[in-house]
């Protein structure tokens, strides 16, 4: 088996804006890495609990306003790892 060194990337900032429970615009900024859509639901970790469990806060897609993310520094870095492997396993570009 071959290892591929992958890059520890820095993955980027996110906020997402959306209508809270009492119709008031919210915005939350999270590390990339925080955030996620699933299942018609944006899903956000706010923070952890006593246990050290995730909290996770789900707001459906009809209240999300928008969803804004920096991402090139992390594209860049799969790129280059992609390269990599393709090299390591003498794949061609």
């Amino acid at each position: 088996m071959t290892n591929i060194d992958l890059p520890d990337p820095e993955l980027g900032r996110a906020t997402i804006v959306y209508e809270g429970l009492d119709g008031e615009q919210v915005s939350i900024d999270v590390d990339n890495e925080h955030i996620v859509y699933f299942d018609d639901h944006w899903q956000v970790k706010t923070g952890e609990d006593d246990d050290g469990n995730d909290v996770i806060r789900r707001i459906p897609r009809d209240r999300v306003r928008y969803v804004e993310r920096s991402v090139e520094e992390f594209q860049d870095r799969v790129d280059a790892a992609v390269d990599e492997a393709k090299e390591r396993l003498d794949l061609g570009s």
